[in-house]
């Protein structure tokens, strides 16, 4: 079973298309994760506002790779005028806005659903790599799916962590 929601309906014809794709991307989750922070602190849950915090300056970093990246490949800025079809979901806005508001909300949780968003950026690269017809573009697009790939192991090991001091890993 894939983990992306839709296929792209198209295979990246450009880097430029896949560099806007990444930005846009990395922005979206950026933008999401703040917004769950804002609402997770309104909620009275300032641990978990601060979690959320911690993942959106995480993606805002990966931003900016991108950005840096695209400078040094193309000598500009990503333009998501660039994008040909419109973008898979890759991130859980329910699950997430969900978490934000629930007084049930762990770290643990929390994380969880951040590895999800990674496994299925993941997909996307991967299966964005598995359809270039250029090698360029696939070459691109597994550098991006290796980030992501350990964007999600990183997570993975804090929700590990998260889990143990949560003391669910007792007997």
């Amino acid at each position: 079973m894939s983990l992306l929601k839709s296929e792209p309906p198209a295979p990246v014809r450009s880097l430029d298309e896949l560099l806007a794709i990444a930005h846009t991307l990395e922005h979206d989750a950026a933008e999401h994760y703040a917004a769950f922070a804002v609402q997770a602190r309104h909620e009275g849950l300032p641990e978990l506002g601060e979690l959320f915090e911690k993942l959106a300056a995480e993606e805002r970093h990966h931003q900016h790779f991108v950005e840096a990246w695209s400078q040094r490949q193309r000598g500009k800025a990503p333009d998501a005028i660039a994008i040909q079809w419109g973008l898979p979901e890759t991130f859980d806005l329910a699950g997430g806005a969900e978490l934000a508001s629930s007084r049930m909300a762990t770290a643990y949780r929390i994380l969880a659903v951040a590895v999800q968003n990674e496994d299925r950026a993941f997909a996307l690269w991967s299966y964005i790599a598995a359809h270039a017809d250029a090698g360029d573009i696939r070459d691109a697009a597994e550098t991006m799916a290796r980030q992501e790939l350990q964007h999600a192991w990183d997570l993975r090991r804090a929700r590990r962590q998260a889990y143990h001091a949560e003391g669910n890993g007792r007997a």
